[in-house]
């Protein structure tokens, strides 16, 4: 794609130290040596997401608790900086299952991996199967293949020390998402309800109403009936643990998308002034995961990542999963047959190998404005070959782009009109004095630029709808980009 006219822009005091001081090595004494729970429950995979958040606001919380030392001073004082990578983004692994001493134990049903863009002040959280096959991979380490929910286990008696077996963890992970993951956090079910529980509960945005009458009873030898109306809901910590665990009349995936709606909840009610302020919720919350989370990072670091996750900008989470129906964004999965897998129901990429995924998460992580801040698109034929726009549409629904449209293209007049160059217009933009032009939806054109093979231009269709010093500002009456399929028609197919 040509861009022919596009502008590119632009100490605390010794006292108070001390104390903080005396009370971090209290604190690091407790998060090295965290034993497992006996739980009934299976693998909440709510419990990791809730451990990267909140397990780092109550560490400093808790020194504020101890020392009375405003928490953003403490965070000064006491936080080291955060491991990055090539990008400058700090990536972590979020893992959680039902611990470690129980039938099924040490399988972890949920991986999720937590990106950190600085620059943006945003966040992305990106879901991976727990039937994803991982096939034996001497380079990482992968010993014995099969679901990465086993890996853990499957490695359990090979690689003598806990914290080893994480970081293959974090290596398999990191391939799948095409990341370099810097630290991991694993937290289990105990945790789970005393965190929304010492919240007071959370209020959830249920996208579907829920109707489950197999839920585990308590005993785990039988069912009961949960269910849960759409709309904003207030949980406790019971409640939540159910809405992220029920699977039986939705799915795995839903499930994934659910565990992170609840991330968000957390995150919004453990940063209001009601628990900020609030010593006895704070204590509450620290000691609800003291005892059930491992991690690899130091109580400094975990201090620092308190302090990002208080400024990022919640519009700007980006929360992904992948799947198997190919018709939906994430659909870059498929279910072979059992028999080739020991009769396993298990997930594998289309195609046989990452590269699908890995185009996916390139734009889930490296090009992320274009989820937060998405372009309304649409996509019109001007060729005599009729549905390649649906067809085209089809291939970027996958990944995720907003079509809002799909038509023929027509002129002034309602006449067809056939191309023989593909073109991309943009309604939406601002105008210098010297013509120079500089699009709104930047990042969206950028990222168009690995799916559709044509040449880019302002549209002179836009509306002008005001001017400022000078300066123009278009916009369009329904779309914000239109792909303009030629008769050198070239998208990005998806097998």
């Amino acid at each position: 794609m040509t861009f022919k006219t596009r502008k590119i822009r632009k100490r605390p005091p010794l006292k108070p130290f001390r104390t903080a001081r005396h009370y971090s090595v209290g604190l690091f004494g407790y998060l090295k040596n965290l034993p497992p729970k006996t739980k009934n429950y299976f693998a909440a995979g709510i419990l990791m997401i809730f451990g990267i958040f909140i397990v780092l606001k109550v560490t400093s919380a808790a020194y504020s608790f101890v020392s009375n030392l405003n928490p953003k001073s403490l965070i000064f004082a006491l936080g080291s900086d955060l491991a990055k990578d090539e990008h400058g983004y700090t990536n972590i692994l979020l893992l959680g299952d039902g611990g470690h001493e129980r039938d099924g134990a040490d399988l972890i049903d949920t991986i999720m991996v937590a990106s950190i863009d600085y620059d943006k002040d945003a966040v992305s959280l990106f879901s991976i199967p727990r039937d994803f096959y991982v096939n034996r991979n001497e380079t990482m380490g992968v010993v014995y293949g099969g679901k990465i929910n086993e890996l853990y286990r499957n490695h359990k008696f090979i690689i003598e020390e806990e914290n080893d077996r994480y970081q293959l963890f974090k290596r398999v992970a990191g391939e799948i998402a095409g990341l370099e993951i810097q630290y991991y956090v694993r937290l289990d079910f105990n945790a789970f309800v005393e965190i929304v529980d010492s919240l007071d509960g959370i209020t959830v945005d249920v996208q579907e109403t829920i109707y489950d009458p197999y839920y585990p009873n308590e005993t785990d030898d039988g069912w009961t009936l949960f269910t849960i109306e759409k709309g904003l809901q207030e949980m406790d910590g019971e409640t939540a643990l159910k809405f992220v665990r029920s699977r039986k009349t939705t799915s795995d995936f839903d499930r994934a998308g659910r565990q992170q709606l609840v991330l968000e909840a957390v995150q919004q009610k453990a940063l209001s002034k009601d628990v900020l302020t609030s010593p006895g919720k704070l204590k509450d919350l620290y000691y609800a995961v003291q005892e059930n989370v491992n991690t690899d990072m130091s109580l400094r670091e975990m201090i620092s990542m308190a302090g990002v996750a208080k400024h990022m900008d919640r519009s700007r989470l980006v929360r992904k999963v992948i799947h198997d129906d190919p018709g939906q964004e994430g659909g870059f999965l498929y279910t072979p047959e059992r028999e080739s897998y020991n009769g396993q129901f298990v997930l594998i990429p289309f195609g046989g190998d990452l590269e699908l995924i890995h185009k996916y998460t390139d734009l889930v992580f490296h090009q992320r404005e274009v989820f937060y801040h998405p372009a309304k698109i649409e996509i019109l034929n001007a060729t005599t070959v009729p549905g390649i726009a649906r067809n085209a549409a089809y291939q970027l629904i996958r990944f995720g782009f907003d079509i809002q449209e799909i038509n023929n293209y027509y002129n002034e007049n309602d006449e067809k009109v056939f191309l023989e160059e593909s073109l991309v217009e943009y309604y939406d933009y601002t105008e210098e004095k010297s013509g120079l032009v500089e699009p709104v939806y930047e990042a969206t054109l950028v990222a168009l630029d690995g799916f559709v093979r044509a040449d880019e231009r302002a549209s002179l269709k836009a509306h002008l709808k005001t001017e400022e010093g000078g300066k123009k500002i278009y916009e369009g009456s329904r779309s914000n980009i239109s792909i303009i399929l030629g008769n050198d028609y070239d998208v990005f197919l998806v097998n």
